[in-house]
């Protein structure tokens, strides 16, 4: 193991990158609310807000407030993103951190353009019959706002001290088994948000079915539906399977549990959402949770890739 890899974590970054996970939460919390009740659209124009920066309305009517303090807060991660990029520049030795932190402002600024064209080309704004456009754009924000968590996950681990002890003693099939899982879960995530911003979402289940089963609506959207579902069980099954195999190769209890209970908890809120479909704040928390699982999966994904034994020259 090199000099630079073995060296001891530098608590600045860690403390910076997580500041920023800490704040991303927030702003993903108001995204979310933002789209379960549906006030994407309070305002009809990007990147200010009726043309300010304090629009009239915004404290005290809930679909403004919901939209504004969104682009409020993700104004200010994306400053602090920023701030993470050049402070691995000047203190970060490791190349591919440095790169990681670089790519995460570009994954920022993609952020806030797949947002903007989401408003500037909704049908309210260009007219039309249709608004596939709008919620293409909208599907990306949803997900990339994921990928972007996921690589913030990712720099802050390596400023940890499981990133600079890790062993390589463990075998191959772990990586693959995480990688599987990881992949999985994000397959979810894109048809989660086509379901959330196509307004595809269908909340009521028969009980007779069984609680993922739509029993209503039909064709494409019913079949969306399903798939997120059914899907989320596969997927939470190969996150468990990975959070086993982390437990049997020394892994942290921390590492491992985490993720056992994000799964559960996660499952839970998805229940919850079927059962309470007028309450915006469980499907919000479902989402960010669902975010939490996700980011630490892949963080677990790359530690267990540095763990991985190299093969034999």
């Amino acid at each position: 193991m090199s000099q630079l890899e073995s060296s001891a974590p530098d608590r600045r970054l860690l403390g910076l990158c997580l500041l920023t996970l800490g704040w991303s939460v927030l702003v993903l919390q108001a995204g979310g609310f933002t789209t379960s009740i549906r006030a994407g659209m309070a305002f009809l124009d990007w990147p200010l807000s009726n043309g300010s920066v304090n629009p009239p309305g915004w404290l005290t009517e809930i679909d403004k407030f919901a939209e504004h303090s969104h682009r409020l807060a993700a104004a200010v991660l994306g400053l602090l993103c920023i701030a993470i990029a050049f402070a691995h520049g000047f203190l970060e030795n490791r190349r591919a951190i440095r790169l990681a932190a670089y790519a995460l402002v570009g994954l920022v600024v993609l952020q806030g353009m797949l947002g903007g064209l989401r408003v500037l080309l909704d049908q309210l704004n260009v007219g039309g019959d249709g608004n596939f456009k709008a919620v293409a754009f909208a599907v990306g924000h949803a997900v990339n706002a994921q990928l972007t968590l996921a690589l913030l996950a990712i720099i802050a681990l390596a400023h940890t001290v499981a990133w600079h002890q890790a062993h390589r003693t463990a075998p191959r099939s772990l990586f693959r088994a995480g990688a599987g899982a990881a992949a999985l879960t994000l397959s979810v995530i894109v048809i989660g948000a086509v379901m959330r911003q196509g307004h595809f979402t269908l909340w009521v289940s028969s009980p007779s079915d069984g609680l993922f089963i739509p029993s209503i609506g039909t064709g494409v959207v019913w079949w969306v539906n399903l798939l997120h579902r059914g899907g989320a069980l596969l997927a939470g099954a190969a996150v468990l399977f990975f959070a086993v195999q982390l437990a049997r190769h020394g892994f942290p209890l921390l590492r491992w549990a985490s993720l056992v209970a994000l799964v559960f908890l996660q499952v839970l809120l998805g229940i919850l959402s079927i059962q309470l479909p007028l309450n915006p704040h469980v499907r919000t928390v479902h989402l960010v949770v669902g975010a939490a699982l996700f980011s630490s999966l892949c963080a677990a994904v790359i530690l267990a890739r540095r763990s991985t034994a190299q093969p034999a020259a």
